[in-house]
């Protein structure tokens, strides 16, 4: 583990502040602005295109909060090309041999169990299915990874590398189910957790394997991808 400790780049102290300040506004004020903003025009979006609007506000904010460490990412990239296809080829296998195992174990304890935030892409992909894909494909994992595996996991691995995976996979796996706090059973709840685990630890991972944060950028784009396809 020593060898990949320092070696992928890390945001700066003003990328790691702005970031997380932007993440508490994109996480509780930004839908309820969008909300209201929605609820104001003559012809409100519908909840797809509601939802990439969303997306592309965060993924132009992280494009211009974090260049300099996308830059630096970038360069890793040229530099060392080799593990970065390492990076993403082992991190990738490794996260569908652990959904595997998840999905299996979840089908023995829950038969019939659907994942919340699966049934709301799919249904917002039925009636958006472009803007859905284009959303989840290409702007969601920048924006996901330079706050999860970026602010997050990179800036606490140099202190503690079992705090960084514990802490920045039980953030990416809530992240995904506030939505649906109060709207379904604590039993569902932790089984949705459950999924979004092993996404967490092989990303993680793999931004240290492939000593850049564009190693899980492209892993969380294929799962995306495989994912919206299986939903169709």
């Amino acid at each position: 583990m020593s060898r990949y400790r320092n070696s992928s780049p890390c945001p700066n102290s003003r990328e790691t502040v702005w970031g997380g300040l932007y993440f508490a506004f994109q996480l509780f004020l930004l839908p309820q602005l969008l909300q209201l903003g929605n609820a104001a025009l003559g012809s409100p979006l519908s909840a797809g295109e509601l939802n990439f609007t969303f997306f592309l506000i965060n993924f132009l904010a992280v494009l211009f909060l974090f260049h300099d460490f996308l830059g630096r990412s970038a360069s890793q990239v040229f530099r060392h090309p080799g593990l970065f296809c390492e990076g993403v080829i082992l991190g990738y296998v490794a996260y569908s041999a652990c959904s595997v195992v998840i999905n299996w174990l979840i089908g023995q304890l829950a038969p019939g169990f659907s994942n919340a935030n699966d049934a709301s892409i799919a249904a917002m992909g039925r009636q958006n299915g472009y803007l859905v894909f284009i959303g989840t494909v290409i702007l969601v994992p920048p924006v996901e990874e330079c706050l999860f595996r970026g602010v997050i996991f990179r800036n606490l691995y140099s202190k503690s590398p079992w705090a960084a995976y514990l802490i920045s996979m039980l953030a990416f796996a809530l992240i995904h189910i506030v939505g649906f706090l109060g709207s379904y059973s604590p039993v569902d709840i932790l089984l949705c957790m459950l999924q979004y685990l092993p996404a967490g630890l092989c990303l993680a991972w793999s931004c240290i394997r492939g000593e850049t944060i564009f190693a899980p950028i492209v892993i969380h784009a294929l799962v995306n991808a495989v994912g919206i396809y299986r939903l169709r």
